[in-house]
């Protein structure tokens, strides 16, 4: 996990030194938790929201994934109205449930779950 808070926020990047929250996400799933590899979507600019969107529902269907309750594991889907705004991944660290997350210009960061939630008009978790 310290690896990943050692990285830097980049536009479209996917590591291993360098992610987007996408690129985060994707890695993460597939090196911690052992999770086969999402697309990758380097191509899609972070501040495209209508096709982060658009992808977020792709993915759901490609990866076959379902909505759950908030676990280990999980991706965090961020809303804003419609669009979806920004990803991270529910992680445990010191026996605390985080969701890990990098942007600009704050970089990779451990957020307590409700903080995450309160900055979103609405979070949905998949699995």
């Amino acid at each position: 996990m310290i690896r990943y808070l050692n990285t830097r926020y980049v536009h479209g990047g996917r590591g291993p030194d360098e992610y987007d929250c996408w690129g985060l996400v994707r890695a993460v799933r597939s090196e911690i938790f052992g999770l086969p590899e999402l697309p990758s979507h380097a191509d899609v600019p972070p501040p495209d929201k209508r096709r982060m969107t658009e992808l977020c529902a792709d993915i759901q269907e490609c990866a076959h994934l379902v909505e759950c309750e908030p676990k280990e594991g999980a991706i965090a889907t961020a809303w804003a109205g419609r669009l979806c705004v920004h990803v991270g991944i529910l992680v445990v660290a010191d026996s605390r449930p985080w969701i890990l997350e990098t942007d600009e210009p704050t970089g990779p960061t451990l957020t307590p779950i409700r903080t995450f939630e309160s900055r979103f008009s609405r979070v949905v978790y998949y699995d």
